[in-house]
């Protein structure tokens, strides 16, 4: 079973790039990874580079022999770079809101914005997102 989720970044244009992740996507997943692993802006930015994600992992590129069958142990899995699958792209748009539309498929939503992650909870209010940290917390 997988848990789909989002993975965005606002740029420093004001306008945002996501990618879909299609496992593990729940708070404990990609969202204790993503707090942990990815907080250097240019990371994250490789990491959207890739595209649709299989699975994410601590690390971007593979350190050895990499492939989306016999994956490296803590490399992120995507679906173009690691499969050759085609029209995994990175979606891009104006808003949060139009990125999401792109994606499509998603259960949870995680935002990179100023250099920290939110974990967005509700779209339709003003304040729809909390910081990642606190969503973790709570989780718990």
């Amino acid at each position: 079973m997988s848990t789909h989720s989002a993975i965005v970044e606002k740029l420093p244009d004001g306008k945002y790039r996501g990618i879909y992740c299609h496992f593990d996507g729940y708070l404990e997943g990609v969202g204790k990874t993503l707090s942990v692993h990815y907080l250097d802006p240019k990371k994250v930015s490789e990491l959207i580079d890739l595209g649709a994600l299989s699975s994410l992992k601590e690390r971007v590129s593979p350190l050895g022999e990499h492939s989306y069958e016999k994956p490296e142990k803590g490399t992120t899995v995507a679906f173009y770079r690691d499969r050759v699958e085609e029209g995994y792209v990175v979606n891009t748009g104006d808003s949060l809101e139009q990125v999401l539309e792109n994606i499509g498929c998603y259960e949870h939503v995680y935002l990179f914005e100023n250099g920290k992650w939110y974990y967005v909870v509700e779209l339709s209010t003003r304040n729809y997102k909390i910081p990642l940290e606190e969503a973790l917390t709570k989780e718990k």
